[in-house]
């Protein structure tokens, strides 16, 4: 088989492109590593423009998103990843999906997307937890929503009521007198006792 120039040139293209789309991830990586996900945003949409249906850069996007916690726009890039043919990959797409329904208080979809991660991927031990601490979660807000529904047929308690202002008064002055009381005693146990004379009868 004889290689023309024009395909050499090709070649040599596309390895240059396949070098700065890795050199994009990388550096995506490694900056989504650091806590910036907005720039690690930038990094994979530069290796998007040159591949723009690699699953791995939409993967990558997806974290960047979730690290943005733009969770609605990082599910739709983790979605466009499911285009890998791969059932540990999808597994992780699907784990991942989980976590933005549950920051945005999807339960239900969390829910089904952990099940669909265990469903591609039964060893995961992350998923299986997330799936069982949601199931808790909703199991409690059921219990508490049915409680709460129970709770509105009965007649409120009524509150405590206050004492009234004249109580409050009279109980002040009977305090007040219990302890001038008290202090009278007092001060009649501090003085000497007084002995009475008596006359002698001659």
């Amino acid at each position: 088989m004889k290689i023309t120039t024009a395909g050499l040139l090709c070649l040599a293209v596309f390895s240059a492109v396949r070098a700065d789309v890795g050199a994009d991830l990388r550096r995506g990586n490694r900056l989504l590593r650091k806590g910036k996900p907005d720039q690690a945003l930038t990094a994979y949409e530069k290796a998007l423009v040159r591949e723009p249906d690699n699953p791995d850069i939409h993967y990558n996007i997806g974290g960047a998103l979730y690290g943005m916690q733009n969770y609605d726009e990082a599910i739709a890039a983790y979605q466009l990843g499911l285009l890998k043919k791969d059932r540990k990959f999808q597994s992780n797409v699907f784990y991942n999906i989980g976590n933005c329904q549950f920051r945005k208080g999807a339960l239900g979809a969390a829910i089904d997307a952990y099940r669909t991660t265990l469903l591609l991927n039964p060893k995961d031990k992350d998923a299986k937890q997330n799936l069982e601490y949601c199931l808790d979660l909703k199991r409690q807000l059921e219990d508490r929503t049915e409680n709460d529904s129970l709770g509105q047929d009965q007649a409120e308690p009524e509150p405590r009521p206050q004492p009234r202002r004249a109580e409050r008064e009279q109980a002040e002055r009977i305090l007040d007198a219990l302890q001038s009381q008290e202090k009278k005693s007092l001060e009649k146990s501090r003085q000497p006792e007084r002995k009475e004379r008596v006359e002698k009868d001659w």
